[in-house]
């Protein structure tokens, strides 16, 4: 079973100038960028509903954990967790489409070195983590499974890292 990529609504210029401006600042009022684009506030939320609803737009916090962790004392902070799958022969399709299942995968890259895919998880404690863990090594057709918990925050700018896109 090949992996086909789902068919998608046709977009225009209001739509990416919508989802550009979450981009850049996703904590923008629908209001603020109806006013900037000379559209009415119903408009962009019925613009960004149906972008959610086709898939075409996804709003992803980008977390900056030391930021989400300051007043934690405990393991119910949040945790970044990146896990590098290697797939076996002819089961890069099939590994991806178990690991898009998994609600706790946050973003899912296809790597250069393939068969490999880099989920991106965003969890509630360290137990989380190793559950998540356990429950990718099961999965058919892995090959290998390495992961890396992210322990602080070197650098952050969210610039690099689009929170919406078309």
């Amino acid at each position: 079973m090949a992996f086909e990529p789902p068919e998608f609504p046709a977009t225009d210029q209001l739509d990416r100038d919508i989802a550009q401006m979450l981009a850049d600042d996703a904590r923008l009022s629908f209001r603020k960028i109806a006013a900037d684009l000379g559209v009415t506030e119903g408009t962009v939320r019925g613009r960004v509903k149906r972008l959610q609803n086709a898939g075409l737009l996804k709003l992803v916090p980008i977390l900056d954990i030391d930021r989400a962790n300051e007043n934690t004392t405990d393991d119910h902070g949040q945790h970044m967790l990146f896990i590098t799958v290697k797939c076996a022969s002819g089961k890069l399709d099939q590994v991806r489409a178990s690991l898009l299942a998994l609600p706790q995968v946050s973003a899912l890259y296809d790597a250069n070195a393939a068969p490999r895919l880099v989920a991106v998880c965003i969890l509630g404690s360290l137990r989380e983590a190793a559950d998540l863990t356990d429950k990718v090594i099961a999965l058919d057709g892995i090959r290998e499974v390495e992961t890396e918990l992210v322990l602080q925050t070197v650098k952050y700018n969210a610039a690099i890292a689009p929170i919406a896109t078309v």
